[in-house]
């Protein structure tokens, strides 16, 4: 195949010899002669208009556009690998397996644990668990490229199923910290704390952000954290004080956190994505009702423990 002028042969030499800085080494990979090898990455050159290696000291290395090539060429073979994958999967009809996609808050804590569940239900189901931000779920899903997902993002689109969820937010406190002698933390007892939270974009902390602004209360600084573990382990470690939603606060408080709810209102909205019921084999529509209903319980079980 053919694209642009480049054969996938001359692609695939670059990409070999960007992984290995050797044509002997990229030649041993193809299974072809290192002359090949040179004729090939020669051949794409001239169909490039610029060189895309120099050599130094017997290693080939790549000029700044053999670089940004590089990149660009292998955000192409990713998307490539995906659509074979797909292709495989509509071929073979395989109802085995099951992929998992969150946000990183449930990643590491609600979503291994209800797989787990699934699998004693299931033990012939493949699952993979995967975590990507939020913002790239809807688009994986409605490309079928996972069976299951869990986001924040807010936005409703008819290209998949949507079951939305609300989740209190509780306050995350050091043993042996003052707060831990309130029954309900208010938004006047974060003054002058160190307050953690997550990244700038997310939905909690522009909503923890606004609460502050409204009291004029100001803590004493703020830190950023990209995972509700590394704000459960710094609160751990007597870092400060943190707000993350009830599920996560849960397993905070299996930490040895001390967990209070909170007199003001934060919510964690969020929404479990599927596909399309026609586009799904029956058995996995099945193992997703059971999935939401394991996940269900697990919040319910959450609620009753920090509640």
């Amino acid at each position: 195949m053919a694209y642009r002028g480049f054969t996938d042969s001359q692609i695939e030499a670059f990409m070999w010899i960007m992984k290995t800085s050797s044509a002997t080494e990229a030649a041993s990979k193809m299974l072809i002669s290192q002359p090949a090898i040179s004729r090939l990455i020669k051949q794409l050159e001239a169909r490039l208009g610029f060189d895309l290696f120099e050599r130094h000291n017997n290693r080939l290395l790549p000029t700044r556009r053999g670089t940004l090539f590089y990149d660009e060429v292998e955000r192409v073979y990713i998307g490539l690998h995906h659509l074979r994958q797909f292709a495989e999967r509509l071929k073979e009809r395989v109802a085995g397996q099951l992929r998992v996609v969150s946000m990183p808050a449930f990643a590491v804590s609600l979503v291994p644990d209800a797989a787990t569940l699934l699998a004693e239900k299931f033990p012939d189901l493949e699952i993979s668990l995967y975590s990507y931000r939020s913002s790239q779920i809807a688009e994986e899903v409605v490309a079928q490229r996972f069976d299951f997902g869990i986001t924040t993002d807010p936005r409703i689109d008819p290209r998949y199923q949507s079951f939305q969820y609300s989740l209190p937010g509780m306050c995350l406190i050091p043993p042996g910290h003052p707060l831990e002698a309130k029954a309900l933390i208010d938004i006047e007892d974060l003054a002058n704390e160190t307050l953690i939270c997550g990244e700038p974009n997310e939905q909690s902390r522009h909503r923890i952000t606004q609460r502050l602004r409204k009291h004029a209360v100001s803590p004493k600084k703020i830190w950023t954290v990209s995972l509700g573990e590394m704000a459960i382990r710094l609160v751990v470690n007597g870092a400060g004080l943190a707000v993350l939603n009830a599920v996560s606060a849960c397993y905070a408080k299996r930490a040895g956190v001390v967990v209070r709810p909170l007199a003001f209102d934060i919510r964690y909205d969020f929404q479990i994505i599927l596909p399309l019921e026609k586009d799904l084999e029956p058995a996995i529509n099945i193992i997703n009702a059971e999935l939401i209903a394991i996940i269900e319980q697990k919040i319910f079980e959450s609620l009753k423990i920090v509640g």
